[in-house]
């Protein structure tokens, strides 16, 4: 049994690089899904988004939720008021769990993506992204144990009429 459990541990731990490798190397699995990095000219609108942590140990992004109309550009610019590193990443629901799988003991990736954001205490960053289609999306901090704490925040995209 401990052979067992010892060659599935090497397994995964062989595996993680290259599943690693999908979500560090600025590309989505389903990148079409979700939109795509655009330029300061095309935005449309400019939202803040705020990465807290509290004494209680709570996380959160302010605001929770974010939606858009399809095709609309942001502008999104983010603010690290914890006292804390956070990233902000954002995904399909199903990229955002296997990141997370990913990511669990890795407390110093640094996602340095066009989807993605990571901000040390105090620091700001912006992304600009177009949002190709309609649909229900997610982004979160996945630092490890900051998702658990709260870190995660809906973004809807409708359909523009």
């Amino acid at each position: 049994m401990t052979r067992t459990f010892t060659l599935a541990a090497l397994i995964a731990a062989l595996a993680a690089p290259a599943s690693a490798t999908r979500f560090h190397n600025g590309k989505h699995a389903d990148a079409e899904a979700i939109g795509y990095p655009s330029d300061a000219g095309a935005v449309d609108r400019t939202i803040t988004v705020s990465m807290r942590d509290a004494p209680d140990g709570t996380m959160a992004f302010d605001p929770g939720d974010i939606a858009v109309q399809e095709g609309e550009t942001l502008r999104i610019v983010l603010r690290n008021d914890g006292s804390m590193p956070h990233e902000f990443v954002m995904g399909t629901p199903g990229e955002i769990a296997d990141h997370l799988a990913v990511m669990r003991g890795v407390s110093d990736m640094d996602h340095d993506a066009a989807f993605a954001a990571r901000l040390d205490p105090g620091k700001a960053g912006t992304l600009i992204w177009t949002f190709a289609d309609e649909g229900s999306f997610a982004y979160a901090c996945l630092i490890p144990g900051h998702y658990g704490a709260g870190m995660l925040g809906r973004l809807t995209v409708d359909r523009n009429d």
